[in-house]
């Protein structure tokens, strides 16, 4: 077991925020998450979370300070600063001080910064690591295919397709939250409130969970982009890497930048388009997953381009990101 290593000697990061931010999923999890994470496998970090100190507070110096969505002010005592922009697409790189660093989702974003050094940092998924369940692929006729999404468009599931049922789960209809809506959907798979709420109970990956159990009741699950021209080119791919951990195939369509770059980078197979030319378009990519074979392929694509999303690898990128260079100890 490695000596335990003092404060003073600890490499001192700060994750902060503007006060309404720090309630956001966005924030919970690049910071809170962070910390649970950083405590179990690098113990000589210490990462603290919340407000800023003050600006001639001498009594705290960090070596580095992520800020989550917004430009914090210029002072010394934060050390190196890093704005991690997530999808705050109204960050302007002439308003950014000439030495903060910026992290992004993906090139795109970078390229809007061409002055700043930034540094590419995806979101890990949205689950426990250590979730050991196999999704079984078998027959399955008619073919269950679901969307799980806050505002997304509806998937064009053609009206001369037999064989398939499709349900959509908007969360902008149904609820915000998981807990809003979980049993409407979930009750007939023997799920009650007490059972629901002492998911939820685990802080850290119980609303995760929920999510991954609504996977799991679908043949194949379909991952669209929000529409946004913001979204389109600049959006994380969480969303997709999430539902492939689950082991439930995933159908991703292609539109816009940023899946497209994802997708074609992994050589993701199981794909489709509305335009239909590069790609299938989803009526021929839903009579494929009807083979059992093609949605095996999917599920073993999908969790193999999962664990490089794994909490553990992404906590690395980040921490040598904010100048980390110790060791870890997991």
């Amino acid at each position: 077991e490695a000596p335990e290593t003092s404060s003073e000697e600890k490499y001192k990061i700060l994750c902060s925020a503007q006060v309404h931010t720090m309630t956001w999923g966005s924030y919970l999890a690049r910071c809170n998450t962070f910390k649970r994470w950083v405590d179990q496998c690098a113990h000589s970090v210490e990462l603290t979370l919340g407000k800023l100190p003050g600006k001639e507070d001498e009594s705290v110096q960090y070596n580095a300070t992520m800020y989550v969505k917004s430009i914090p002010p210029v002072q010394e005592n934060l050390g190196n600063v890093f704005i991690d922009v997530v999808d705050s697409f109204g960050i302007q790189a002439s308003n950014v001080p000439e030495d903060y660093e910026i992290i992004t989702q993906n090139e795109f974003q970078s390229d809007l910064f061409p002055d700043h050094k930034t540094h590419i940092v995806e979101h890990w998924y949205n689950c426990d690591p250590t979730d050991t369940y196999t999704h079984e692929i078998k027959e399955a006729t008619p073919l269950k295919v679901g969307a799980v999404c806050l505002s997304c468009p509806r998937p064009d599931i053609p009206d001369d397709l037999p064989n398939v049922n499709f349900t959509m789960i908007d969360e902008y209809v149904e609820g915000n939250h998981i807990s809003k809506w979980f049993l409407k959907f979930m009750a007939s798979e023997g799920w009650t409130e007490e059972k629901m709420k002492q998911l939820l109970a685990d802080s850290e990956y119980g609303t995760g969970m929920l999510y991954y159990h609504v996977f799991r009741t679908f043949d194949v699950m379909i991952v669209t982009p929000k529409e946004s021209p913001e979204k389109l080119r600049f959006g994380s791919i969480q969303r997709i890497v999430s539902v492939m951990k689950s082991g439930v195939p995933v159908l991703v369509e292609v539109q816009g930048p940023a899946f497209e770059k994802f997708v074609d980078g992994y050589e993701y197979s199981c794909v489709y388009s509305k335009a239909g030319d590069k790609y299938p378009t989803l009526k021929e990519a839903l009579e494929n997953m009807k083979d059992v074979s093609a949605r095996e392929k999917c599920q073993e694509e999908g969790l193999r381009i999962a664990e490089d999303f794994d909490p553990e690898v992404v906590l690395k990128q980040l921490l040598n990101t904010l100048g980390y260079d110790g060791e870890y100890e997991c």
